[in-house]
């Protein structure tokens, strides 16, 4: 069980029916760091994205205007990785209100790592907040 089934198992009702949509392992190449070998040297940064939906305990017939669409997820990184950042928590932080932007997004992880720091592995940060 990772962190952000802990926070929700902790804060919602067994009776409340949620869904989590989810956007796991993408890679992009982008500017970020605060050392010198990193500046203008773009490096591969994972994303790793939960969401949880509120659902009104109702099951949603087969329809995508019915459910939040998780190309929403896709959009906001993209949107994030021309733009220079120093630290990946500034960057995890812009992320992750925008991730929490639709009206039935409950509660959100965003988890980012860099790929091509260390040798074998990956470093990152991980943000979590409930709306």
């Amino acid at each position: 069980m990772n962190s952000f089934q802990n926070i929700f198992l902790q804060n919602f009702s067994d009776k409340e029916i949620h869904r989590t949509i989810f956007l796991e392992s993408v890679i992009r190449k982008m500017d970020i760091g605060v050392h010198d070998y990193e500046i203008g040297k773009p490096q591969r940064i994972e994303f790793n994205i939960y969401v949880v939906v509120k659902n009104d305990n109702k099951i949603f017939p087969d329809n995508i205007e019915e459910v939040v669409d998780y190309e929403y997820l896709i959009e906001i990184i993209n949107s994030k990785i021309e733009k220079r950042f120093s630290l990946l928590e500034t960057l995890a932080n812009e992320i992750l209100e925008d991730v929490l932007s639709p009206v039935k997004a409950m509660a959100a992880t965003v988890n980012i790592s860099k790929l091509d720091i260390i040798d074998s592995g990956k470093i990152g940060c991980s943000v979590s907040r409930l709306k």
